[in-house]
């Protein structure tokens, strides 16, 4: 897969889940899955099956998305249905609003399945929401009202909630076109879910960071700021520091001022 191809050349997954509760690891279950797969703005495929969780949906999960013990109990369990999902997904980029969630609930019933854990780009569309557009609330109906993404099916139910979020996300894409922001590498470092494949791409970044420093070297630096504008500089890196949001490079720009970035809003990186 070369990450340095526009996004909008892959097969992109918008992934929805419905749950009996937040925490898969205290019991938590999937009791619906949705999918839409996008190629060049249309449609190709669809994936959708309600789920049996293997336990009683409380009742404050079904005020949310109306998903009753009824509804699933003939249902197929998640074992029965993973190998289908993962087919749906293969060779795509997996964009979720807020992909740590839903990944998060996949990933652990993989495990519980004897799978592994799915390793592919995937992009979270409520962090590039929060990064490129200021509003109150950042939930899902707020963004979609904030950009009239009217819902197709059901909101609160997960091809519905999928086709919202992937409206959402070509509403945020277009406005980050004017910024030269296109491809997947790009994608991956700022909105990217931090598993194997996001750390993968910065661990080159971090080498060069820490050797400019070691040699009092300058870089040449691609960079998106904060204020969601593209720069491109020499600077002179000061000191490299891992926290809990990743690695914070402190640097000297061109005009002598002091400036923190957060590693990941750095997309390209030379020794100079």
């Amino acid at each position: 897969m070369n990450l340095k191809s526009n996004i909008e050349e892959f097969n992109l997954v918008f992934l929805d889940l419905e749950t009996t509760g937040l925490d898969a690891v205290k019991g938590d279950a999937i009791c619906e899955i949705g999918a839409l797969k996008i190629k060049e703005r249309n449609v190709v495929d669809k994936f959708q099956t309600l789920v049996n969780p293997k336990r009683a949906i409380p009742e404050e999960a079904f005020r949310i998305h109306k998903i009753s013990d009824e509804d699933v109990k003939d249902a197929p369990i998640f074992e029965a249905v993973a190998d289908k999902l993962l087919s749906f997904m293969k060779d795509s980029i997996v964009l979720a609003y807020n992909a740590g969630f839903d990944l998060g609930f996949v990933n652990h019933e993989l495990k519980k399945a004897n799978k592994g854990a799915l390793e592919v780009p995937a992009i979270d569309i409520l962090c590039m929401a929060r990064k490129t557009v200021k509003l109150a609330r950042y939930n899902l109906g707020a963004i979609s009202s904030f950009f009239n993404v009217e819902y197709a099916g059901d909101m609160h139910r997960a091809l519905g909630d999928a086709q919202v979020a992937s409206g959402v996300f070509f509403k945020l894409r277009d406005m980050l076109k004017d910024h030269r922001l296109n491809s997947l590498e790009d994608f991956v470092s700022l909105y990217g879910l931090q598993n194997e494949i996001f750390k993968t791409k910065e661990e080159p970044k971090v080498y060069l960071v820490k050797k400019a420093i070691d040699n009092k070297s300058f870089l040449r630096v691609r960079s998106f700021s904060y204020q969601n504008t593209m720069d491109e500089e020499a600077i002179k890196p000061l000191n490299l520091t891992r926290e809990q949001n990743g690695f914070f490079l402190a640097y000297e720009n061109r005009h002598g001022k002091n400036i923190r970035i957060n590693l990941n809003r750095i997309l390209d990186v030379e020794i100079v």
